[in-house]
């Protein structure tokens, strides 16, 4: 897959995101699903809206930082999440168990399946169709990360994939 220059592939780890900049430019940001879960996202169940707005604050902080040290990222042409947790929220959104190739994730959608999935207790979670038990406990923090990149970057869409494309 050819990239043009800028565009951002999102290393989504448990507690990290890499920031990889197409033509230039890595930069980690201290934020993932499961240190928003051991953070902001506390021990209710389901997370409260203080929990999830305070969540999301937090990814857009980081991501502030991000435009602070790169302001050239607002700009990106394309966005790509990639890793095992942008792969099971496109799954949920989905609604199945396979992605296809250069999936696109619509803001619309992201923020659809963030108000289901974080209605519901974890033991409901469980039942949505596309999501494994691997992540019924850090798909609510991965929904934070993504969504809350998409709003910060003004993004309509991230196209999903299971790994990052060389960067040359």
């Amino acid at each position: 897959m050819s990239l043009l220059p800028g565009t951002l592939t999102l290393h989504i780890d448990d507690a990290s995101v890499r920031v990889e900049v197409a033509g230039g430019g890595t930069y980690d940001l201290p934020i993932g699903p499961l240190s928003l879960i051991a953070g902001p996202l506390g021990d209710d169940d389901p997370p409260s809206a203080v929990e999830l707005t305070n969540a999301l604050g937090t990814v857009q902080d980081h991501v502030d930082d991000l435009v602070i040290e790169s302001p050239s990222v607002v700009a990106a042409p394309s966005v790509i999440a990639v890793g095992d947790h942008a792969m099971a929220m496109a799954r949920v959104e989905i609604g199945a168990d396979t992605v296809p190739d250069d999936y696109a994730l619509r803001r619309t959608d992201a923020d659809e399946v963030f108000r289901t999935l974080v209605s519901e207790t974890h033991e409901d979670r469980r039942f949505n169709p596309g999501l494994d038990d691997t992540h019924v406990a850090s798909i609510v923090g991965t929904c934070c990360v993504i969504l809350g990149i998409m709003r910060r970057l003004d993004l309509q869409q991230v196209r999903i994939a299971p790994t990052g494309p060389e960067m040359n």
